[in-house]
């Protein structure tokens, strides 16, 4: 596994191990950034040259405090495999917390090997169009699953436009929204006092019964397609959506 890391993916590596070693579960957090990162417990022990019940005994608790050297294999053999299936997962990462946005917000990321119409992430995600169905057709490169109730309680306005601005030509969904009122007013507040428009492409947002009135207006007014997946919980949301570009999806835009 000799494969020099950029500076960036240096911060990112550095910014994981030292999550995982400051926890105190570390195990829980060494999982959550493998299953983030798509990769299963054999493919990374092949890597690690151990056996993937080593890996079992360290996420389960069975097995505690990593030891910073076995932390910093594990996060660098996490980069490695992404990297060789083209660092889908490693350069949406870097875009997103190279902007000192917490960890804990961001639920899943994405970039695309190619573009994607926005109808078939949303057909994927069992949605139901809200707004602005005509621009559906529109390509996204990737998507940042999102717990908006973190995100809005944590984030500083400008932290909010640091996130929304990685997002162009990417869909944002949005977990955990009760009405999708907070959400909407949350992306047209962030736009205020800037002359760049820095919107995702794509919201989907997932977990109200009723979205209210005012979220989908203002959708309309800021010309965002705006989903509801109907997929039942985040859990099921979040692996659907880590088998999107597994599954038959077609290759629906050819980029120059």
């Amino acid at each position: 596994m000799n494969n020099p890391l950029d500076e960036s993916k240096k911060g990112l590596c550095q910014g994981i191990a030292g999550e995982i070693a400051l926890s105190d579960d570390p195990g829980r957090v060494m999982r959550k950034w493998r299953e983030k990162f798509q990769i299963p417990q054999k493919d990374l022990a092949e890597i690690l040259e151990i056996s993937p019940s080593v890996i079992s005994d360290y996420e389960s608790g069975r097995r505690v405090s990593p030891r910073i050297d076995t932390i910093r294999k594990f996060v660098e053999a996490l980069v490695y495999l992404d990297q060789l299936k083209g660092g889908q997962i490693v350069n949406g990462l870097t875009r997103i917390l190279s902007r000192e946005i917490p960890s804990e917000i961001i639920l899943d990321i994405r970039e695309f090997p190619y573009a994607i119409k926005s109808e078939v992430l949303c057909k994927h995600l069992e949605c139901e169009i809200l707004a602005n169905d005509e621009m559906l057709s529109q390509p996204i490169y990737g998507y940042t699953a999102i717990d908006v109730i973190n995100a809005i309680v944590q984030l500083s306005s400008d932290q909010l436009l640091m996130l929304y601005g990685a997002t162009p030509q990417r869909a944002a969904i949005f977990t955990n929204v009760i009405s999708g009122r907070a959400s909407m007013v949350a992306i047209k507040t962030s736009q205020m006092g800037t002359t760049r428009s820095l919107k995702p492409s794509l919201l989907i947002i997932h977990g109200p019964k009723k979205v209210d009135p005012l979220a989908v207006k203002i959708a309309e007014v800021e010309r965002i397609p705006l989903a509801l997946s109907t997929i039942k919980d985040t859990d099921s949301l979040i692996r659907t959506l880590r088998n999107f570009m597994t599954s038959e999806i077609p290759k629906t835009i050819t980029t120059p």
